[in-house]
């Protein structure tokens, strides 16, 4: 089997990429004006074409959100494949934003679809593992990677993920102890497991306890920039090898310029290298902290 995602994660970190994720959640009346395309999801195609190389030089994955490409249809749809694979093309690995969660063969043809276009998952474990198992199987034979959402960083997720469960662990909690149990059965020559977790970055004493329920996942970290989350929330999320979260952002990177800019392409670059260059600053700092390592 060739690298696994999380083996080629580490790879590129290693090579000097930060630790970081940008969203592509690509909104029509956010476009740049003077972007080519008869339609919405030409245009959307255009604006990938031209952001990822610039992406492509500071951070090692990209996030598209599927839900943004199936609003515009099945042109959307053939939209979100060519993303996936331009990114790819750009040497970046893909995360696909798709958030499913079913049983039987459903999970099974979600797990086919999805996985032909990218290298990792997010997933809802709302219905149980046994909706997770087409996801973990091929974590285990295929070396993909999927992350679990245990904690958001949405307002309203405290209607249900810190609901108190008998002992007094939260429904977070819970989830994340599965979390862990599921990745035992896959893990990288580094340590960590193909199996991660989605961990927002606007709760950083939830993150730090959540990192110590699932010391062998990697944090997928959304909530950065325009949720309110900081980069330095998100240090208890690392080892002190740098290794352990991915930390996303989106709309302050590819929405960090007003559509009738003309100078949004540089703008784009900019932003990504500050996010890249800030995060960096942060993991070495919790490195020299000499964070215990799973």
């Amino acid at each position: 089997m060739s690298d696994s995602f999380v083996e080629r994660l580490e790879q590129r970190i290693a090579a000097g990429a930060a630790p970081a994720c940008v969203g592509i959640d690509p909104r029509p009346d956010r476009l740049p004006v003077d972007l080519p395309g008869a339609d919405a999801a030409e245009r959307i195609l255009a604006f990938v074409e031209a952001v990822v190389p610039r992406i492509a030089a500071h951070v090692p994955a990209v996030k598209p959100n599927i839900a943004f490409f199936e609003a515009l249809g099945w042109q959307g749809y053939r939209a979100w494949e060519a993303t996936c694979r331009i990114a790819r093309d750009a040497g970046l690995l893909v995360v696909g934003d798709v958030k499913r969660g079913d049983i039987g063969s459903t999970a099974e043809a979600y797990a086919e679809a999805h996985y032909r276009h990218c290298d990792a998952l997010t997933v809802s474990p709302y219905l149980g593992g046994d909706s997770l198992r087409p996801f973990l199987d091929r974590c285990r034979d295929e070396g993909r990677g999927l992350f679990v959402l245990v904690r958001t960083s949405n307002p309203g997720a405290d209607t249900i993920q810190s609901l108190a469960l008998p002992g007094g662990e939260t429904v977070a909690e819970r989830v994340a102890r599965a979390v862990d149990r599921w990745g035992e059965e896959t893990s990288s020559t580094g340590g960590f497991s193909h199996v991660g977790a989605v961990v927002g970055a606007t709760r950083p004493a939830e993150l730090a306890r959540l990192r110590g329920l699932m010391p062998r996942a990697v944090l997928l970290i959304p909530g950065v920039g325009a949720q309110g989350g900081r980069i330095e929330d998100c240090a208890a999320a690392f080892d002190g090898r740098g290794l352990g979260g991915l930390v996303n952002q989106s709309r302050g990177i590819l929405q960090c310029f007003e559509p009738d800019a003309s100078d949004w392409r540089e703008r784009v670059g900019e932003a990504a290298r500050t996010f890249a260059a800030d995060l960096r600053r942060v993991v070495a700092a919790n490195v020299q902290g000499g964070t215990v390592s799973p």
